[in-house]
């Protein structure tokens, strides 16, 4: 009966040994997939991060073209203005000049 009882003894402790073993190698294995997946995150998140700020840059690119084309067309305006001004004001000055060439040679 001593000895039966040795063997179960040394049987559990085999078991144990064996559970304890698989237990250790299913942790390593589990630490392994959570490397992977932490790796596979880390890369759809960088991806995602590039992705997001080539939105942004074309956002930015666009918006920035919308605002550029209603500067150069306010400029535009801006100069079409000055041209008429300039042109009124160049009738008018030529028109002061002959006023006073004409007063000044028109009396003699």
């Amino acid at each position: 009966m001593a000895y039966e009882i040795l063997k179960s003894i040394v049987e559990a402790e085999e078991r144990a040994g064996q559970i304890v073993k698989q237990a250790n190698e299913d942790a390593e294995a589990l630490k392994k997939d959570a490397q992977k997946q932490r790796e596979v995150l880390l890369q759809q998140v960088q991806k995602q991060g590039k992705e997001l700020m080539q939105l942004v840059a074309k956002q930015a690119d666009e918006e920035s073209r919308v605002e550029i084309q209603s500067i150069q067309k306010d400029t535009k305006d801006t100069c079409l203005k000055i041209k008429e001004r300039a042109a009124q004001q160049k009738d008018e000055a030529v028109q002061a000049v002959i006023r006073r060439v004409v007063a000044v040679y028109g009396s003699h």
